[in-house]
């Protein structure tokens, strides 16, 4: 047996056969569970990774409106927990290719949450709001793995407000 070295959301050690093992589960949940479609499979690489990659240079324009995008993931809100993504901590980078692509990486509660349509729904309808933006690339990471303690303050309260102990 492979050693632990993954921390779930709930704070147990699992090992890294196991993590994977949920990612391919997520993956085939979203319809990417057929390898001899190789759509599907492409599909399934360029939306789902480990971890963030290195960004590439960005300029002052860039920055300028990845910041707009980040404002706009405000609007995206889990809908199971109430809250917005970014002071829930999913949104692990935001960045901007070809002066108009919004690329962000997020992650979710669990590599097998069901919301991914969702949030991507969300994620699309508010991109469209953001000038300067013509087009977005979502892509879901897993490392590292979200936890409670990724969730702002701003966050904590939003989610004492609606009941929940944090």
């Amino acid at each position: 047996m492979t050693e632990p070295n993954y921390t779930t959301p709930n704070g147990t050690e699992a090992a890294a056969d196991d993590v994977a093992a949920a990612t391919e589960q997520a993956a085939a949940q979203a319809g990417f569970d057929n390898p001899e479609d190789q759509g599907a499979t492409a599909a399934a690489e360029e939306n789902n990774q480990l971890t963030v990659p290195e960004p590439p240079e960005q300029t002052q324009e860039d920055n300028l409106l990845a910041i707009k995008v980040e404002e706009a993931m405000y609007e995206v809100v889990d809908p199971e927990l109430g809250v917005n993504v970014v002071d829930l901590g999913l949104v692990y980078d935001i960045w901007i290719e070809e002066g108009d692509i919004a690329c962000i990486f997020m992650t979710l509660t669990s590599p097998a949450c069901p919301l991914t349509d969702m949030l991507t729904d969300q994620t699309a309808a508010e991109m469209a709001n953001v000038e300067g933006i013509r087009d977005f690339k979502l892509t879901w990471v897993w490392s590292p793995a979200w936890g409670p303690h990724m969730i702002t303050e701003d966050g904590r309260e939003q989610m004492r407000a609606l009941g929940f102990s944090v």
